[in-house]
């Protein structure tokens, strides 16, 4: 293996964070949080499941 084959991805990014800015004024009470997946109700974003038809899933893209 070369030393290039290392270099030639740092030009490329894979991912990027977004992390929302959070004030701390509100939790959920444990059980709730637990249920929920977050302490802070600002981060809550349920998984919204969309229905598929039979024929296929379709491609956005």
């Amino acid at each position: 293996m070369s030393g290039d084959f290392y270099e030639r991805g740092k030009e490329k990014q894979l991912a990027r964070v977004y992390i929302p800015f959070q004030i701390m004024n509100q939790v959920y009470s444990p059980s709730e949080a637990l249920k929920k997946g977050t302490l802070f109700p600002e981060l809550y974003m349920p998984y919204k499941k969309e229905k598929m038809s039979l024929s296929g899933g379709g491609f956005y893209g």
